[in-house]
């Protein structure tokens, strides 16, 4: 893939997440926080919504099945390995409930799919 396909996806996930986080704050969800980093791996977004605290994977792809595809087994394990660092370094969420999301965008639609594992 050359630099600039590279740097077009960068692109094109950065404003699928700058969407999202829209999205899930018209819905009532506050971020708290974009792009988390652990060494275990990265969540796009972690929202909350009352006692509810949500790990979002966003995923820009042209059709839903390849953008539901794209969040492998391997990737779901990776993400639940950084929410528990989060939750480990987060003692005020200790007793909230946990879900894992996913938000698409397909062309101009973004689909949000709670609970998506």
């Amino acid at each position: 893939m050359s630099k600039t396909e590279r740097q077009k996806r960068e692109k094109l996930g950065r404003r699928a997440e700058f969407l999202a986080g829209l999205y899930l704050r018209a819905k009532g969800y506050r971020i708290l926080e974009t792009r988390f980093k652990t060494k275990a791996g990265e969540i796009d977004l972690i929202a909350r919504k009352k006692n509810l605290i949500v790990m979002v994977e966003v995923k820009a792809r042209r059709d839903l099945d390849a953008a539901r595809e794209s969040i492998s087994y391997k990737s779901q394990k990776r993400i639940e390995r950084a929410a528990n660092l989060y939750l480990e370094t987060s003692p005020e969420f200790q007793n909230f409930d946990l879900r894992y999301d996913a938000v698409f965008l397909i062309g101009r639609r973004l689909i949000h799919e709670p609970a998506f594992w």
